[in-house]
């Protein structure tokens, strides 16, 4: 330590036997304030004033085009969420009316709109777009130019392709043919005009499925409408146990119904025949006994 600080130490900082101590400024040395010291008389450029910054306020979210697009489709139909079309249409409009009265709007299914957007897509994030464009679609006809302007790229078929649509009839000796699913099974039914009689892969009704549950569930379709002595049927079956076969034949032999008859379809709806049920058995996950049973924990 030098003389002058031990002095400063001993005596007050204003005086020193009546004489004015010259003050001295002491800074010390380190290397920030150094090499701050030594660069202060060099301007610097602040590079932050030139970076180039994002067009969109969702750049740095995890899918910015995706966010971008759901706020586009929201705000717009946002828009026009009270639109009400003009009583006062001109020819063309009127024209464009009667055109897209009848029009029924399908979207693209996920892997084609990840191409057009160029973006990857979840099946959820594929759901809430597709929502969005119907909710959009569902406003008052006509619709107004800047939405059918939206709505067009995404639509998955044309109005020639839409008003095609193909209905099934009997074949040339008078069957009626249709498959039913269920769980793992799959069927194939053919019903023609008959005295009531029941082929399951060859054999009986009765023969082939040995509980009353099962056969019930075969036959729903026919005693439902009361045509259980009217029709052949003549089914053939594989897969799964003897339940999902039974469900199987009877959605195939429900849907065989319609075609013979369109006019059934109340009943038959009413009654769950023709009503395809997506259920199957969850899958066993691993580290677990089976889908979500777990095995016994013991401590020791």
């Amino acid at each position: 330590m030098s003389s002058l600080l031990k002095l400063a130490r001993i005596l007050p900082a204003a005086t020193v036997g009546r004489h004015i101590l010259p003050t001295v400024a002491i800074t010390k040395r380190f290397a920030s304030n150094f090499h701050q010291h030594n660069n202060t008389a060099q301007p610097q450029e602040d590079i932050l004033q030139y970076r180039e910054k994002p067009e969109s306020l969702s750049y740095f979210t995890g899918n910015f085009k995706y966010n971008d697009l759901l706020i586009e489709l929201d705000a717009l139909h946002k828009r026009f969420v009270d639109w009400k079309p003009t009583d006062a249409l001109n020819e063309t409009a009127d024209i464009q009316q009667d055109l897209t009265e009848d029009k029924v709007y399908s979207w693209k299914l996920r892997d084609k709109m990840s191409e057009l957007l160029s973006i990857p897509l979840t099946t959820s994030q594929w759901r809430k777009i597709t929502s969005q464009l119907t909710a959009l679609a569902s406003l008052p006809h006509p619709l107004p130019p800047s939405v059918t302007s939206i709505l067009e790229p995404y639509q998955r078929f044309d109005n020639t392709q839409n008003n095609q649509v193909q209905s099934r009839t009997l074949d040339e000796f008078g069957r009626a043919y249709a498959a039913g699913r269920r769980k793992e099974s799959s069927a194939r039914c053919y019903l023609v005009e008959g005295e009531g009689k029941i082929l399951v892969n060859g054999m009986e009704l009765n023969e082939y499925f040995q509980r009353s549950v099962d056969r019930n569930e075969v036959t729903l379709p026919l005693d439902v409408t009361e045509l259980k002595e009217k029709y052949n049927a003549w089914v053939v079956v594989n897969g799964g146990g003897t339940t999902g076969q039974a469900q199987a034949i009877k959605l195939g032999l429900g849907k065989a119904l319609l075609i013979h008859n369109d006019e059934l379809k109340p009943v038959l709806r009413k009654a769950g025949c023709i009503t395809r049920d997506p259920r199957v058995v969850e899958r066993k996950k691993p580290g677990l006994r089976k889908a979500r049973a777990r095995y016994t924990w013991v401590k020791r």
